[in-house]
């Protein structure tokens, strides 16, 4: 009796490990800032001129104090910004992350560079390697949101003109899967035990 227990003890704790691994990951795939999202360098103060601000292009996200963020320009070259470091700032700004510098001087000058090549490119046009201090955050959000000019993103009366399609979104959702199989494995795994406790 006590080995047909620990059977049906050792079942039902591999279920939950199931359940857990399965489930709760795919559930919680928002996160950092994903690699490859699109960063764009600006200088509001002189938009001809080297940017001084790089606004990520993720909606939803949370910037917290000494968080870091690593850029790749066109040609590889890699440039580590850090809050609180160098004169940088990067905050949350409408849950896009933003990172700033001192306002008269390009922001690229400021970061820490892990290699050799210290040419940070000025064109503005960069892409995130990887983030640290930064959660939430949603991918790709940035170019739906500035279809809105600055209206509501609930309204599709708001949008800027053709930038909305008239063709209707299919149906992509339908039952969760993954809950609904790692149920079924604990279902069985019940039913299994229950039968060596019979015998």
């Amino acid at each position: 009796m006590g080995r047909a227990v620990s059977l049906v003890g050792a079942v039902f704790a591999l279920s939950c490990a199931v359940t857990v691994f399965w489930v709760i990951p795919a559930g919680a795939q928002d996160g950092g800032i994903p690699p490859g999202t699109a960063a764009n360098g600006t200088n509001p103060v002189n938009p001809s001129d080297n940017p001084t601000i790089i606004t990520i292009a993720a909606g939803g996200c949370t910037v917290a104090a000494g968080a870091s963020i690593t850029l790749q320009d066109g040609d590889g070259t890699r440039a580590i910004f850090t809050d609180g470091e160098r004169e940088i700032t990067i905050i949350s700004q409408d849950g896009r992350p933003r990172i700033e510098g001192p306002q008269d001087d390009f922001i690229g000058d400021y970061a820490k560079h892990p290699g050799s090549d210290k040419s940070f490119d000025t064109d503005g046009d960069y892409s995130v390697v990887s983030s640290t201090g930064v959660t939430g955050c949603r991918g790709g959000a940035a170019p739906v949101d500035d279809q809105y000019d600055p209206g509501d993103v609930n309204d599709p009366g708001d949008t800027v003109p053709n930038t909305s399609s008239r063709t209707g979104m299919p149906a992509t959702g339908g039952p969760p899967y993954l809950a609904f199989g790692a149920l079924v494995f604990l279902g069985v795994a019940l039913l299994v035990g229950r039968g060596v406790l019979r015998s």
